[in-house]
């Protein structure tokens, strides 16, 4: 074989190569979008409830952005503990690579994280829980400072009737006392009205049937301010004045477009509205980043609230907050 026709065949066979070279690499890299995106499974109380709306956009977004599989699991009210793990065992058997989870209770739960998250990576949202530590890095906590948010609805009740409590009394829609974050609201909020000279006549941590145990504590002791430490009491404290015609003065956390409609409305006074949609967001991105790093530990993190009224509320920073969109 002659120079020239040796480097033609040595060129001709160079190019085959490289074409199935090309095509093993792009089935490849289809197969690896097929088989190995990354599943996140989503588990949170009640989770068709508007009061999730700004998270599940968060989440929607930020899968998108990072390819992410999402499955968010559907779930009622008031799940217990056990059903809760029951439903994480099922997407871990199902091949999720991450779980982001609110915890039903934040008590005796250290046995069952420390199960998760030696199968999967874990992001707790919404509120801490009891665990042993984590020495792998292999789950993290994304919540609002919630004792500064008790402290701040006890400060709008201050600036409300001008720092001048005597005489004022105080019932307390508490939420669910097993969950850490809300412990800590009630504990802020005690700590920043206690010196104001208002008088707490009830705290209600009962979740059920939540508009009659408002109505029935009302009758035996009460409250001219209603403070509601979640979305859920925050609805309920305000159908209550609705269909009782109180004028009672509302105040609370909350995050759903049902609660921004009393606030519109005045039913409201001030509403504390943390950022569930960055919240949502970095959850699912927090997995992506251990799953691509494992030798990187996750990290706690801690989202950012505003105080909304009917003043601010159409301000365009509340609005993108309130109302987010996905692209």
């Amino acid at each position: 074989m002659s120079m020239s026709n040796r480097n033609m065949f040595i060129l001709i066979l160079s190019a085959i190569l490289m074409i199935i070279l090309a095509a093993s690499t792009s089935a490849l890299i289809l197969s690896g979008t097929r088989d190995d995106q990354v599943k996140v499974s989503v588990i949170v109380d009640d989770s068709g409830s508007g009061r999730w709306s700004s998270f599940m956009a968060g989440l929607e977004q930020a899968a998108k952005d990072n390819g992410v599989k999402l499955n968010v699991v559907s779930t009622g009210r008031n799940l217990t503990l056990n059903q809760q793990y029951n439903l994480i065992k099922g997407e871990i058997a199902a091949e999720a690579d991450g779980i982001i989870l609110q915890v039903i209770t934040s008590r005796g739960t250290e046995s069952m994280i420390t199960d998760i998250r030696g199968k999967v990576v874990l992001e707790l949202v919404d509120t801490g829980a009891d665990m042993e530590v984590d020495v792998e890095g292999k789950s993290a906590c994304i919540e609002a400072d919630n004792v500064e948010i008790g402290r701040a609805l006890a400060n709008e009740v201050r600036i409300a009737f001008g720092n001048r409590l005597e005489g004022h009394k105080i019932g307390i829609v508490a939420g669910n006392q097993k969950l850490h974050s809300i412990q800590q609201r009630l504990q802020g909020f005690n700590e920043n009205i206690e010196s104001s000279g208002a008088e707490v006549v009830w705290i209600e941590s009962n979740n059920v049937s939540l508009q009659d145990r408002i109505e029935f504590r009302q009758v035996l002791g009460q409250a001219d301010i209603i403070v509601a430490l979640e979305n859920g009491g925050l609805e309920a404290a305000s159908e209550y004045a609705l269909r009782s015609g109180s004028e009672v003065s509302i105040f609370g956390e909350g995050t759903s477009i049902k609660n921004v409609s009393y606030l519109d409305d005045g039913i409201i006074t001030s509403m504390v509205v943390p950022n569930e949609y960055y919240m949502g967001y970095q959850s699912v991105t927090a997995i992506v980043r251990r799953l691509e790093n494992r030798l990187t530990p996750m990290q706690n993190e801690t989202i950012s609230f505003r105080v909304v009224n009917r003043e601010n509320l159409f301000d365009e920073s509340n609005q993108r907050m309130l109302f987010p969109v996905v692209e």
